[in-house]
C-alpha cells in the first residue's frame, strides 16, 4: 500500500476513486485553499476549533470541510501535512484561482487572509460571524490582482515549504486546467461559457500555465503529468458540474500516471499513455460534437453555437482582449494566444 498525501483541486483527489483502496491509503488531504492563503500569517487574537462550528451548515457539512477551513484560518496547513504524512505528495494547482478574503477588524492593524471558498463562505455568514470573526469586514480580492512577481515568490516559497517535508523526486504534479466544455449524461456537448462565461476559464488555464511553469523552475526533479487537449467535464459527476469535474476518461489516465510514477517508479511509460489518452481524448470530444450536430437537441444549451477557441477568444470583444493582455504578463498571453489562434 502506498501512503501518499494531497493538495490541490477536487482532480487530485477523485482520480483515487477509481483505485478502491487496491494500491494507495491517504495521509492529509488539503482543499479548498490557495497557496498564498496557506502562506499567509495568522492572526494571533483568532483561533479557530470545532467549536466554533456548533451549528450545522448543509451547504458544506462534515468534519473534513471544517478541517480544511480551520486550518486556513489558523494557518495549520503545512504543520498538519508535516506532522502526518505520505510517502508522495500528489498536487495540482488549480485551487490558484480561488479568489481571496481579507479580513479587517475595527481597532486592530492586524487582517486576516483566507480562501473565499464556499466552505468559508458557508459557514461565515452561518455561524462565523456569530462568535470568532465578529465585526469583520471583508474584502474580496483576485488571483489576477497579485502581480507576476507576487505569484512567482509565493510559488517559489510554497515548493520550498514542501520540500522541507518530501523529496523533490516524491513530489507528483498534476498539470489540472479548467475544461472549457461538458458532456451531459446523454453523450451532448456544451460549453461551459454558457455558464461560466469564457473569459473567465480562459484567465484561470493561462494562470495556471505560468504557476506550473513557477512550480518546475523551483522542482525541476518531480514528476510532472501533463493532461492532454479535449478533456471534458461532466454534468452527472458526483460533486456536480464544474470546468474541475471531468468525464471518467481524466482519472482513468490520471491514475495510471500516478501508478506508473508511485508504484513502479517508472517515468518512461507517461509519454506513451498521454499519446494513448490524446486519442481517446480526441475521440471523446468529437463523438459528443458529432452527437450535438446531428441528433436531436436536448436542452436550451444545445442552442449554442459550438466555437473554436479562437472564436471564442474574438467573441471576448476588443475590449476584453486588452484587459486579460495588461492582467496577464506579454510573455504568457502570446504564447497561449499563438496555441488557440492555430485554430482559426
Amino acid at each position: 500500500m502506498i501512503e501518499v498525501s494531497v493538495i490541490g483541486s477536487c482532480v487530485a483527489r477523485d482520480l483515487f476513486e477509481k483505485d478502491n483502496g487496491e494500491n494507495f491509503s491517504f495521509h492529509t488531504d488539503i482543499r479548498f485553499q490557495s497557496p498564498i492563503s496557506m502562506l499567509a500569517k495568522p492572526v494571533n487574537f483568532i483561533k479557530a476549533d470545532f467549536n466554533n462550528f456548533a451549528k450545522k451548515v448543509p451547504t458544506v457539512g462534515g468534519n473534513w470541510y471544517k478541517k480544511n477551513l480551520i486550518n486556513d484560518i489558523n494557518k495549520t496547513s503545512f504543520d498538519a501535512l508535516k506532522e502526518r504524512h505520505g510517502e508522495y505528495i500528489i498536487l495540482d494547482l488549480g485551487e490558484s484561482r480561488i479568489s481571496l478574503a481579507e479580513l479587517s477588524w475595527p481597532n486592530k492593524e492586524d487582517k486576516l487572509l483566507v480562501s473565499n471558498s464556499v466552505s468559508f463562505r458557508s459557514h461565515y455568514s452561518a455561524n462565523l460571524s456569530k462568535n470568532i470573526l465578529k465585526g469583520t469586514k471583508i474584502k474580496t480580492i483576485n488571483p489576477l490582482e497579485y502581480s507576476d512577481d507576487y505569484w512567482k515568490q509565493t510559488i517559489k516559497e510554497f515548493a520550498t515549504r514542501l520540500l522541507d517535508i518530501f523529496k523533490e523526486e516524491k513530489i507528483i504534479l498534476i498539470k489540472t486546467k479548467p475544461a472549457k466544455y461538458f458532456v451531459d449524461k446523454n453523450g451532448f456537448i456544451h460549453p461551459y461559457y454558457s455558464k461560466n462565461h469564457f473569459e473567465s476559464i480562459m484567465l484561470c488555464d493561462i494562470l495556471l500555465d505560468k504557476l506550473y511553469d513557477y512550480f518546475v523552475e523551483i522542482c525541476p526533479k518531480c514528476k510532472v503529468v501533463e493532461i492532454p487537449e479535449y478533456a471534458l467535464g461532466y454534468q452527472g459527476h458526483k460533486w456536480g458540474n464544474h470546468p474541475f469535474h471531468f468525464t471518467e476518461l481524466l482519472y482513468d489516465y490520471l491514475l495510471k500516471c500516478v501508478l506508473s510514477i508511485a508504484k513502479n517508479n517508472d517515468v518512461s511509460k507517461l509519454s506513451n499513455l498521454y499519446d494513448e489518452y490524446k486519442e481517446l481524448f480526441k475521440n471523446e470530444y468529437f463523438d459528443a460534437r458529432y452527437k450535438t450536430g446531428s441528433e436531436q437537441k436536448s436542452s436550451a444549451y444545445d442552442t449554442i453555437d459550438l466555437l473554436t477557441e479562437y472564436e471564442e477568444f474574438n467573441h471576448l470583444g476588443r475590449r476584453k482582449q486588452v484587459m486579460i493582455l495588461f492582467a496577464l504578463d506579454k510573455k504568457h498571453f502570446l504564447k497561449n494566444f499563438k496555441r488557440v489562434k492555430k485554430e482559426k
